[in-house]
């Protein structure tokens, strides 16, 4: 799947779609996790691009970078596929 000249692999788009489920309906400290649920809508062509607001992008990008440093300290758990897509929507934003 490509968004704006990014390409996506079948993998990252698996990760998303099992992490967007398994953070469904999930909240930390009252805020709901949405960052999962908005990469799949975005690469899914659910919604678009520009009609997501920059508050709910930020918000993606930090839940993104959180849950990248959260499990990059596990041993256990094989992070280089969630660092990944990290990277590309931090691209995605211009960052």
């Amino acid at each position: 799947m490509q968004l704006k000249g990014i390409i996506f692999s079948t993998e990252e788009m698996e990760e998303i779609e099992l992490l967007k489920e398994l953070c469904e309906n999930m909240t930390v400290d009252g805020v709901e996790i949405v960052c999962f649920k908005v990469l799949s809508d975005l690469l899914n062509n659910r919604v678009r691009f520009e009609d997501i607001s920059k508050e709910v992008l930020q918000i993606t990008q930090l839940q993104m970078n959180d849950y990248v440093h959260f499990w990059s300290d596990i041993d256990w758990y094989d992070s280089r596929m969630v660092e990944s897509v990290s990277m590309k929507f931090g691209k995605l934003l211009g960052n």
